[in-house]
């Protein structure tokens, strides 16, 4: 039986997480003088879905308002970065290529932004079936809630056992492991390898961290012997 891969997109499937972080860290700083620091983003912005980011600033900056027109504004300068920037991470199509594992999405995007995404690469339906896209808007609770991850197992009929969760974000971590899915922390993305994050995504229960999609496969087969 092929094993499951379950992986995440932004910052793992494409160096996007820099993109959206970037967009973010503008605005708060453009619109509301909000500077924050990098352990603020990996708690506030990274790995999670816009709903959830706007959630938790809101309790961070309790009086602070992120309204709608706040949002569109987000949603407008995401796409003008997806649309100009948007790259897949080096040696993923390796592993996509791979034919012992099938392959699927969890990701906090929506399921019109993986879409969007997978189109920009020009990879829709290329390597990953878009019926096995699992997206925020289909689960009540969003990364760090397992919902997602156990979600992709009911739909790709896998055990966790059998499978095996791609992830660059500490909340995405948390979520594979809280699935009870063991979880491979993809520390290539842009400001992500350093001693610090590695260190950080052990902690969050990773247990493998690897720093280019070369490892992560050299890794996923060791894993299947």
């Amino acid at each position: 039986m092929k094993r499951l891969i379950i992986w995440d997109f932004d910052g793992v499937i494409a160096d996007s997480e820099k993109l959206w972080v970037q967009v973010w860290r503008d605005l708060l700083k453009k619109e509301k003088g909000i500077v924050l620091t990098r352990d603020e983003e990996l708690q506030l912005l990274v790995g999670m879905a816009d709903r959830t980011k706007k959630h938790h600033l809101q309790q961070y900056f309790p009086n602070e308002t992120f309204d709608d027109e706040f949002m569109r504004r987000i949603e407008k300068e995401e796409t003008y970065a997806g649309n100009h920037f948007l790259k897949p991470i080096p040696g993923v199509e390796n592993i996509l290529q791979d034919s012992h594992f099938n392959h699927c999405i969890a990701t906090g995007s929506s399921k019109a932004q993986i879409v969007w995404k997978m189109d920009l690469l020009k990879w829709t339906d290329k390597y990953i079936s878009s019926n096995h896209y699992f997206t925020v808007d289909m689960v009540a609770h969003g990364k760090p809630a397992p919902d997602l991850f156990l979600l992709a197992l009911k739909e790709m009929k896998y055990a966790p056992s059998q499978a095996v969760v791609i992830e660059d974000s500490l909340h995405g971590i948390r979520a594979a492991k809280s699935a009870g899915i063991r979880c491979i922390a993809f520390i290539g993305a842009e400001g992500n390898n350093t001693p610090e994050y590695r260190e950080k995504s052990i902690q969050a229960g990773a247990d493998f961290v690897c720093a280019t999609m070369k490892e992560v496969h050299q890794v996923l087969k060791d894993m299947f012997k």
